[in-house]
């Protein structure tokens, strides 16, 4: 028997796969980035400067899954906006607020991880508590700054009926839209993919000098060792010689004597050099790229990468609704909204599997959830 799926219900069934993946988003996002907070409160460890820049990411993210989807939400349940439309431009400069802090924050953080990784010496006098502040201070102004235009006439914040929130309204500015592309998306990711190229040249130059001064150090073990092993075979010739001409006279009592301290003496010159060789080696400088250092680059490329991802089709759907208005479906533009949502619940799931403490906070975090949930029970 063939069925015929109408406009009208391919419409419906559509907004409810949207809403349920918006709330999964929603929730998601709200319990990780909420929990990623918790975590570097309680872990004394992860109260660092880096980790500070990582919460005004984790926060511009909050802001977004408590703001701006639950209105979404709502919004696609009714088909139409709920509030007044003070309240909508109220919500679109948020939801333009969050996006460009967002932005700068992946962009401060991906010159902190340089800094670590390529000028580790610069570390401590660059990113003192003072100067971290006033970067985060900046970060927030500038992200003000940008999305206050439309409140004073250029653009302007209204209700975008084809994905069902409030923001900037682009055809009627297209010099805002092009603003908005370069400053908040061309330099910030030009500055992120610049110093991501130079941390992974950085991590694979240190990879190179460790494999060189292993293969050293293997070398000169190896010259050490056969040291040791012919002044071993010395001795043991000396001792079975002196045994026999022991055996064929008794006089020679006093040569054997001198042949012994000869031979401790020369095993005390070759003791003294193995042990000066190995002090040379432990003395060495160390060119190494700590461990612990790659994996939080990597997984700040793995979060720029995939904001990238996220948010360049809702670019698309930008100019696609400036020049070419009636080119694509609603249902385009609202799905390059969900994608875009969707990268608020990442970073913490990012972190929390290639950083082994957050990890380790996440895992102990819910364990005791889980255990007071039985206690109740």
């Amino acid at each position: 028997m063939n069925t015929t799926v109408t406009n009208s219900e391919r419409n419906v069934a559509g907004t409810v796969i949207a809403e349920i993946f918006l709330i999964f988003v929603c929730i998601t996002a709200i319990i990780g980035n909420t929990c990623m907070w918790i975590i570097v409160y309680r872990t004394r460890k992860l109260r660092t400067i880096s980790n500070a820049f990582i919460l005004c990411l984790n926060s511009a993210d909050w802001l977004v899954s408590v703001l701006n989807m639950p209105t979404t939400v709502v919004a696609l349940a009714l088909g139409r906006w709920p509030l007044s439309s003070q309240a909508c431009q109220v919500f679109g400069f948020f939801n333009m607020f969050t996006l460009v802090q967002s932005v700068l924050s992946l962009c401060n953080i991906s010159i902190n991880r340089y800094v670590i990784v390529c000028r580790p010496f610069r570390f401590p006098t660059i990113y003192t508590t003072k100067r971290s502040i006033m970067m985060i201070i900046a970060c927030t102004s500038i992200s003000i700054i940008i999305s206050t235009p439309p409140l004073f006439g250029w653009a302007e914040y209204g209700y975008i009926e084809e994905q069902f929130y409030c923001f900037c309204l682009w055809p009627k500015s297209p010099s805002y839209a092009f603003f908005m592309i370069g400053v908040c998306f061309g330099i910030p990711l030009t500055v992120m993919a610049i110093c991501n190229v130079l941390i992974f040249t950085a991590v694979q130059a240190s990879k190179k000098r460790t494999a060189r001064s292993s293969r050293s150090s293997m070398a000169i073990s190896k010259n050490i060792s056969i040291q040791e092993s012919s002044s071993d075979t010395e001795v043991q010739t000396k001792t079975e010689k002196d045994k026999k001409e022991k055996r064929e006279t008794e006089n020679k009592k006093e040569r054997k004597n001198v042949d012994m301290v000869d031979v401790q003496v020369e095993m005390s010159d070759s003791n003294t050099e193995t042990n000066d060789v190995k002090k040379r080696l432990s003395k060495l400088p160390s060119n190494k790229v700590k461990a612990e250092d790659i994996r939080l680059a990597l997984a700040l490329a793995i979060c720029v990468v995939c904001f990238f991802i996220s948010w360049f089709p809702f670019c698309i759907s930008m100019l696609i609704g400036i020049y070419a208005p009636n080119a694509v479906s609603n249902d385009f533009h609202l799905a390059t909204l969900l994608i875009g949502y969707s990268n608020s619940c990442m970073n913490p799931v990012i972190y929390g599997i290639i950083n082994k403490r957050i990890g380790k906070g996440f895992r102990d975090l819910f364990c005791r959830c889980r255990c007071c949930s039985k206690e109740k029970l």
